[in-house]
């Protein structure tokens, strides 16, 4: 029997927070066994330990966290899993420390995690470099096409632009500013990237 101390209910003891915090997991659908120790351990001794935060609900309130990242990371490594074999092989082709392939690379990781698709990449280039870039980026679109490749799709850079004449030159909702900037895409199982890159223009 679990005891109640004001509104808030506790387990009695150790044994008793780990036998409900089984079964509630059971219920839930999370594999208790393969929660962290020392995480399974916080858990147990929130739900017995009498503190203003603590509690039984407290305790299911971190499983129930638990089984959300549990669920993110297996979303995570089907993502991964889903486009590694072709994109994989394009950042091999490219390079993995050559600008086009860092940058593939980085797309790829941004695919798995569903981060934001649009982001600034790198900490600049100057025309030149982002030129050369350039026509790496749209080799590795061929290269995508001539494999037969499906999952990543459309490799286009554009042009570098002048975003402040543009009216563009705020970032996001902050205060920082650009003015050149070039901007790369790639589309993968159907999500388009778009990564910016700050251009150093000579003084």
């Amino acid at each position: 029997m679990t005891k109640m101390i004001g509104h808030v209910e506790y387990a009695n003891d150790e044994k008793e927070a780990t036998e409900l915090l089984i079964a509630y997991s059971d219920e839930i659908g999370l594999p208790w066994g393969v929660i962290p120790p020392t995480k399974w351990a916080s858990s147990v001794r929130i739900a017995h330990t009498e503190s203003d935060k603590n509690g039984l609900a407290a305790a299911k309130k971190t499983l129930d966290g638990d089984l959300m990242d549990q669920r993110r990371a297996e979303r995570v490594a089907a993502r991964k899993a889903a486009i590694e074999g072709q994109g994989d092989s394009l950042v091999k082709a490219a390079g993995a420390k050559t600008l086009a392939g860092s940058l593939l690379a980085q797309c790829q990781h941004h695919y798995a995690q569903a981060n934001n698709p649009s982001f600034t990449f790198g900490s600049g280039m100057t025309e030149a470099d982002y030129s050369a870039f350039q026509t790496e980026w749209n080799d590795l679109g061929e290269l995508a096409e001539e494999r037969g490749y499906d999952q990543l799709t459309d490799f286009y850079a554009l042009d570098i632009q002048n975003k402040a004449a543009l009216g563009k030159q705020q970032v996001g909702d902050t205060l920082a500013s650009r003015e050149w900037q070039g901007n790369a895409f790639v589309t993968i199982l159907g999500a388009q990237f778009n990564a910016h890159i700050d251009i150093k223009k000579k003084k």
